[in-house]
């Protein structure tokens, strides 16, 4: 008998023209945010065109992998209009940098963002443009789980628990760490630590 072929998949083009886009967070009302890695972020129509260019984003270090990465809209969104999204955080010598999560409000007037603040910086900070990590996942209790790679040049890290390397840490939305976290009160180790040994 003859294999049945399977249906060729469709592509249909949402936007173009785009500098280096890393994420797509959909919103409740078929719209999107999308973030470009140079430090832009813009709010999609439910087509896929750009509507406003959300100002705001805290300074970026962008090269390399590094830049503006994931966004994701708070679960409750349609009441808090609230998003997180995580970048490549520069250090204050400009030199050194870090994954940071930040959380922050879409104004009313939808181009701009308000109550912008960092939730979580990675450290310490190094020098590297390489394996930042920075997916985010909202967990059923709303916490937020953020991935950090090991910044390749500090990949011997990721099994330590000292620092932030190659780790996965999970913190409450306000950035407090949650209570039940595995590594709470355990000497030596960050609290918000979830689970180690990673890469990118």
């Amino acid at each position: 008998s003859a294999w049945a072929q399977p249906a060729s998949p469709k592509t249909e083009v949402l936007a173009d023209g785009l500098a280096n886009p890393w994420a797509i967070a959909p919103l409740p009302d078929q719209r999107f945010v999308l973030s470009e890695r140079p430090g832009k972020l813009w709010l999609l129509d439910a087509k896929g065109q750009k509507q406003a260019e959300l100002q705001g984003v805290p300074p970026v270090a962008y090269g390399g992998q590094g830049g503006l990465l994931d966004v994701v809209a708070d679960s409750q969104f349609a009441a808090t209009r609230r998003i997180y999204f995580c970048y490549s955080e520069p250090g204050a010598d400009k030199d050194t940098n870090s994954t940071a999560l930040a959380t922050a409000r879409i104004a009313a007037n939808e181009r701009q963002l308000e109550e912008v603040k960092v939730l979580f910086s990675q450290r310490p900070k190094v020098k590297s443009s390489a394996h930042f990590g920075c997916r985010i996942a909202q967990a059923k209790d709303g916490s937020l789980f953020l991935s950090l790679g090991d910044r390749y040049s500090q990949r011997h890290d990721a099994q330590t628990l000292d620092n932030h390397h190659g780790k996965l840490v999970r913190v409450v939305k306000d950035g407090s760490v949650p209570k039940d976290n595995p590594l709470v009160g355990k000497a030596g180790a960050l609290p918000e630590i979830y689970s180690w040994g990673h890469r990118n």
